[in-house]
């Protein structure tokens, strides 16, 4: 099986020292819109490319694009008094410009499918810049009634709800929050694993720590199983690194 496509990296300027909170910070502007971004091509691969690379200090420079293996290397403007004069809406549509046209320039010179960033830019925009995905309904083994997940991320948090369906009338609880982190986060396989666990209980597991969480219907509670221990509370973020 191929290695999928991860992710699209934009090592723009920053005034901020490595690793300090407003470094992370600004790290996250860029990183949520690149994480929408992706998240809007559907799992669509570009041929032969895992991850994208686009690095401005060398615009200029470079006066072509690269390949690395399955990395493709690009360096394109990026004015950065500019961006700090921008309000946060906007440096998000600074974002999504500067990854965009670095797409679009990519997939013309290999002959990627210029649909898919087209559709991707467009459905950022219409989404006014809030991330969420919606996963299926699951019915439980009674046939009584359904559950799904979905995620919701800001630039730093990650949170998972889940919302059940029973005779028509829906609820919606939140499992948890976690940091997030974009294209690299936990999240998208732990939501592989939901699934009912019986007619009462829907959530999600990760068998290598041999942990899980549910919200129970007769209980009306959020539980977490850790070694066969069982919390009401659980730091999500000591548990999953990213």
């Amino acid at each position: 099986m191929s290695t999928p496509f991860s992710d699209i990296t934009l090592y723009a300027e920053t005034q901020y020292l490595p690793g300090s909170p407003e470094y992370w910070q600004e790290r996250a502007l860029q990183n949520y819109i690149s994480d929408l971004y992706i998240s809007k091509m559907y799992g669509y691969k570009p041929p032969n490319t895992t991850r994208v690379s686009i690095d401005p200090s060398y615009y200029k420079i470079w006066d072509r694009t690269w390949t690395d293996g399955s990395l493709k290397l690009i360096a394109t403007e990026f004015i950065y008094q500019k961006y700090l004069s921008l309000n946060q809406q906007e440096k998000y549509q600074y974002f999504l410009d500067t990854i965009h046209n670095c797409m679009l320039q990519l997939s013309n010179e290999y002959s990627w499918d210029n649909s898919v960033f087209e559709r991707a830019y467009t459905e950022v925009i219409e989404s006014k810049f809030k991330f969420r995905i919606d996963y299926p309904f699951k019915t439980s083994r009674d046939k009584k009634k359904s559950a799904k997940l979905y995620i919701e991320k800001t630039d730093l948090v990650t949170s998972l709800y889940v919302t059940f369906l029973i005779e028509d009338k829906s609820q919606t609880i939140k499992l948890f929050d976690k940091r997030n982190w974009w294209w690299y986060d936990s999240i998208y396989k732990l939501v592989r694993t939901n699934k009912w666990f019986d007619n009462d209980r829907f959530g999600i597991y990760h068998k290598p720590l041999d942990w899980k969480v549910w919200y129970s219907l007769k209980d009306r509670k959020i539980v977490f199983e850790k070694d066969n221990g069982l919390h009401d509370n659980m730091n999500i973020d000591e548990l999953f690194k990213f």
